[in-house]
């Protein structure tokens, strides 16, 4: 089971990384949202040994300026440690803001098959909200439907997420515990919107564990 300083490390601070293209040049497409679509296949759960242990990130932007939001699946890490279920934590630094957690099932299925959205967006005052959606599993069927279930927020000074760098995402994402217990870990799609409006969907996956055992 990993210590806190593993974990610490998976999640520490945000490396920036160029935008690349990712926006168009009007500024009426500026993005207020971005939906993160995921994929998680587990290959054959350690279950004595809490495994696999997956934690994925998304940050408002591509440094590590502000707050970001970290979401474990197969384990609750805060305020201490508890099997199964997943839980989402906002990270400032070291410091914990905000805490979100469902279910306590564990992993147990061979060859199970993980899917969810993390959708993140710009509220009233630059105030940012990170959701995880439309998840889908053998271990917690449907999760991630409810207004507030697997909600969180941060306080912020942003006007938008012209920032945001999916390349973070997936620096910042992977197994912390027992890699060799997933099959697959990618990051399938991204959405961009801007005031209610879809203006951007970038399609390329981004793996972070193939189904080839490379990384």
């Amino acid at each position: 089971m990993p210590s806190m300083p593993v974990r610490a490390l998976l999640i520490s601070a945000i490396v920036a990384f160029p935008l690349g293209g990712i926006l168009a040049d009007t500024t009426s497409n500026v993005p207020d949202k971005i939906e993160e679509d995921w994929k998680l296949v587990v290959a054959s759960p350690d279950i004595p040994a809490v495994g696999p242990q997956i934690t994925t990130t998304m940050s408002p932007v591509s440094d590590d300026s502000t707050p970001f939001a970290a979401f474990d699946l197969n384990y609750r890490e805060y305020p201490r440690f508890l099997v199964g279920g997943m839980q989402i934590q906002v990270w400032s630094g070291k410091d914990i803001l905000d805490v979100s957690s469902a279910e306590s099932n564990q992993f147990a299925t061979t060859g199970e098959t993980v899917t969810w959205t993390q959708r993140m967006r710009i509220g009233d005052g630059g105030r940012v909200y990170f959701h995880v959606v439309n998840g889908n599993s053998t271990t917690w069927g449907q999760f991630g439907n409810g207004l507030v279930q697997l909600l969180v927020s941060f306080d912020s000074s942003l006007r938008s997420l012209a920032d945001y760098s999916p390349d973070t995402t997936v620096k910042k994402s992977g197994a912390s515990w027992e890699s060799n217990c997933v099959t697959e870990l990618t990051l399938v799609a991204v959405r961009y919107y801007s005031n209610g409006q879809l203006v951007r969907t970038d399609t390329t996956p981004r793996s972070i564990i193939s189904p080839s055992g490379g990384n």
